[in-house]
């Protein structure tokens, strides 16, 4: 195992014996390091799992100013104290489990710009330290803590106030990104997703870092196309802008969905007058009854809806600037268009 990139480009690190540790892959912490190339320089780090140091060691390599190292395990301390020993990196080494130390390191009023955390896998010790260093604190203001885990396990829980923000898989292993991020929800049936929706979207993520978009089913409504074809669609018409964004259908209300997902505000569109009236008395509703707040967009085109592109698609009438070009194809198949 050998240090990537960067001034320490090259170094061979020393590996832990103990078989049951299991180190992060060349290929995995390339693809990992360059998710946060843009937040190494100057960065200071907190390798909290750190076995021999390889992320750690990495970071500094990359340009990270200063990296405080701790592991519980008397052999990762060792084979990480000789790792560091070959560079002239600025460090602190610390022996004691992951609890400790980050007690320790908000009892000293430590921050860390980035935070790694490559555990045991599925264990929830992920989980809880994300739950940790949120209560105390030691997450920098524009920090990110970016966990490894098992790819057919469990994302970890987050607290209030933080979410996952990148999630990418690389063989059995999952690397995600998680920020004190704020959240918003568009919803709606969605039947089918338009510019317009798109235009929603855009401006949703002008003002907040992740946007869930949730597919609300009403029993009683029929709809042309399905639950599960509408959220392939925008998934796929959403795919360009490389945002965090959910997607997914709810078999209820908007106000328990967002309090599912602790979001705090919906975005919708207006079009018009009536539009407007509707969608206050809705918003009404949605603070009286779940203290969820509502942002009023008004429409850039108040022509494009859904049910115009619904009714061009029946005629088969093209839908050309009604919807994303990604989506022209699926829709002529569902409603049975050459």
């Amino acid at each position: 195992m050998r240090v990537i990139a960067g001034k320490y480009r090259g170094i061979k690190l020393d590996t832990l014996k103990d078989m049951s540790v299991r180190p992060t892959t060349d290929r995995v912490k390339e693809s990992m390091f360059n998710l946060i190339r843009d937040r190494l320089e100057g960065a200071v780090v907190l390798d909290l799992f750190c076995g021999s140091g390889a992320l750690g060691i990495e970071a500094l390599s990359r340009g990270a100013e200063f990296a405080v190292f701790a592991d519980r395990a008397t052999d990762s301390v060792e084979t990480a104290r000789a790792n560091l020993a070959k560079t002239d990196a600025e460090y602190l080494l610390v022996r004691s489990d992951f609890t400790a130390t980050v007690d320790k390191m908000a009892r000293e009023g430590r921050k860390f710009d980035l935070i790694f955390l490559d555990p045991p896998y599925n264990t929830g010790a992920d989980t809880a330290a994300i739950e940790l260093i949120a209560s105390r604190g030691i997450l920098a203001d524009g920090g990110v803590i970016v966990v490894e885990r098992a790819r057919e396990g469990k994302p970890p829980a987050t607290p209030k106030g933080y979410r996952i923000t990148d999630s990418r898989d690389y063989g059995s292993s999952t690397v995600e990104l998680v920020e004190k991020a704020s959240a918003c929800c568009l919803t709606g049936t969605f039947d089918p997703f338009t510019l317009g929706h798109e235009y929603l979207l855009e401006c949703a993520l002008n003002e907040f870092d992740v946007v869930y978009i949730a597919v609300l089913v009403n029993p009683e409504k029929v709809t042309s196309l399905s639950p599960e074809k509408r959220v392939k669609l925008i998934t796929q018409c959403v795919r360009k802008y490389r945002r965090k964004i959910v997607t997914e259908y709810y078999e209820g209300l908007a106000i328990d969905y967002c309090k599912k997902n602790d979001i705090e505000y919906i975005v919708r569109g207006v079009r018009n007058a009536e539009d407007l009236a509707y969608e206050r008395e809705m918003a009404e509703w949605n603070f009286t009854h779940g203290g969820i707040k509502t942002l009023l967009i008004p429409a850039r085109d108040a022509d494009i809806s859904s049910t115009a592109v619904r009714a061009r698609l029946r005629e088969g009438l093209s839908v050309d600037g009604l919807v994303d070009e990604e989506a022209c194809a699926m829709l002529k198949d569902s409603f049975g268009r050459k």
